[in-house]
């Protein structure tokens, strides 16, 4: 049976056309097209090709015919439009990231690939909250469809994604939506059984892979939960509890090889909440050095079996952005006549 209502319908929606007006087009009426939407009826297998044309998309794709792209294919397209911000801006990208979409328009992996490439390349460049605005709403609307995708991995990253968004415009009822979609963690542990299983297969090598993988992801969920507490401590006034837990974090970071720039900055918060310029700055130094050295976890225990991908100066991307917060966020006005503050503003700003 031929799936073609509810290509109509989304590539009717996307071009902002109407029933009649796509009616006008083929020359049927308004009616008719409802009724293709609905399931209730078919085009005509001569007015096939003419509704392709109107809706600017392909038969294949209008009739559910699409091949979803391979991984190493989505990787490629992300560094292509990675590559076009990059050299020649935003709106390249953009532009680019619209005509891949038009070949895989519900691939979840793909549609939040681009959102996250470029709204990471904006961040990378220091862009202000407000220069991001213009393609923001851009983004957002491709994070929503990969939310609605069949890709559940997609789907849930995006909806944790959307519901943070929601939260930071002060929107809790979408925030709360998205959390709904996102599935509660088992209570009897999968990775255990898993561990057993290849364990008892003669698989040691795969299991001890897997294991530290598990490791390294629960310990960055860690390392951000104890953030959290810090701040929420420095919201509530209580300093002395947020300095205990910078320094728990920071023991953290070092104890299980976590990047070092997550340790400088919890120190960096009281010291900050303080208004304690020396502190501030010494923990500023270290955090931005950090972000300067080269970051492996994978070469060392416990992460050495777990095949992680870090090369280089890892940190070296946030710069930008951090920065221009250094320049313009007001919680660093008592800093601003600091001679060694505008002189680190400096070095920075030359190495961007």
């Amino acid at each position: 049976m031929l799936n073609i209502s509810e290509p109509i319908k989304a590539r009717r929606r996307e071009l902002g056309m109407t029933q009649e007006q796509l009616a006008q087009q083929l020359g049927v009426s308004g009616p008719a097209v409802s009724k293709w939407e609905q399931g209730a009826s078919y085009p005509d297998v001569t007015l096939l090709p003419a509704l392709a044309r109107a809706l600017h998309t392909d038969l294949n794709t209008l009739m559910g015919f699409r091949r979803m792209p391979e991984k190493a294919e989505i990787t490629q397209m992300l560094a292509r439009v990675n590559d076009a911000v990059r050299e020649q801006g935003v709106d390249a990208g953009v532009a680019l990231a619209k005509e891949i979409l038009r070949e895989y328009p519900d691939c979840g992996a793909l549609l939040f690939g681009l959102a996250a490439t470029i709204d990471g390349r904006m961040m990378m460049a220091g862009m202000t909250a407000q220069e991001r605005a213009a393609y923001s709403a851009q983004t957002e609307a491709w994070y929503a469809r990969a939310a609605e995708s069949e890709d559940a991995e997609a789907r849930e990253a995006a909806a944790h994604l959307l519901g943070s968004y929601a939260l930071g415009r002060g929107d809790l009822e979408t925030a709360q939506k998205m959390l709904e979609r996102l599935p509660q963690e088992s209570k009897t542990a999968r990775w255990t059984l898993e561990v057993s299983l290849l364990m008892a297969q003669g698989e040691r090598e795969e299991a001890r892979t897997l294991m530290q993988r598990l490791l390294f992801a629960r310990a960055g969920d860690i390392q951000q939960m104890l953030l959290r507490l810090e701040q929420a401590e420095l919201e509530e006034g209580n300093l002395d509890r947020a300095k205990k837990l910078a320094d728990l974090t920071q023991g953290f970071v070092e104890l299980m090889r976590m990047h070092p720039y997550t340790g400088h900055m919890a120190l960096l918060l009281p010291a900050l909440a303080e208004k304690d310029a020396g502190s501030s700055l010494v923990h500023l130094k270290r955090m931005l050095a950090a972000l300067e050295e080269p970051w492996s976890p994978g070469e060392c225990l416990p992460y050495d079996h777990a095949k992680i991908q870090r090369s280089g100066q890892a940190g070296r991307g946030m710069l930008g952005g951090i920065i221009r917060e250094l320049e313009e966020s007001g919680e660093y006005d008592f800093l601003r006549e600091d001679a060694e503050f505008q002189a680190l503003l400096e070095k920075y700003r030359e190495n961007r």
